[in-house]
C-alpha cells in the first residue's frame, strides 16, 4: 500500500499556498491528542469531537482503555477518517501527580503496521 497522506495539525501553508500534507499516522495522531485537549462543550455541535472529559473520567488502575478507543474510532468515522483505526489504548503507570499517560495504537490503512503513540493529559 502506498503511504497516506493527509493535511495534519497544526494547518500549514506551503510556499505555493497549498495546505501543508503529513504521513497519515502522524497526521492522525496530531488530530487524535487535538481531541483529548478538547472539553465536549468547546463544540456545541459536534460533543463527540472533544474527548478531554472521557479520558480524566477513566480508572487509571484498569490497563485495556477499550471504551477510549470506541469513542476515538466514533470521532474518526464522523470525521469521514475510514483508512485509520485506534486498536488500543492503554494506561501507562508511573506519570507524574495529576497527570495521565496513555499508549494509543493506530492502524493506517488494510495492511499497515500498526503505529504507537503516548499521549498525556
Amino acid at each position: 500500500m502506498s503511504q497516506i497522506r493527509t493535511i495534519g495539525l497544526p494547518l500549514r501553508v506551503t510556499p505555493d499556498g497549498q495546505l501543508e500534507r503529513s504521513e497519515g499516522a502522524a497526521a492522525i495522531l496530531s488530530l487524535i491528542q487535538a481531541m483529548v485537549a478538547t472539553t465536549a462543550g468547546s463544540w456545541p455541535h459536534a460533543r463527540w469531537f472533544g474527548l478531554h472529559e472521557r479520558f480524566l473520567a477513566i480508572n487509571a488502575d484498569v490497563e485495556d482503555q477499550a471504551g477510549l478507543a470506541d469513542a476515538m474510532n466514533d470521532a474518526l468515522a464522523r470525521l469521514g477518517v475510514e483508512w485509520a483505526r485506534v486498536r488500543h489504548v492503554r494506561s501507562v503507570r508511573g506519570a507524574a501527580w495529576g497527570e495521565r499517560r496513555f499508549d494509543v495504537t493506530l492502524q493506517v490503512g488494510e495492511d499497515g503496521q500498526p503505529v504507537s503513540a503516548s499521549l498525556t493529559t
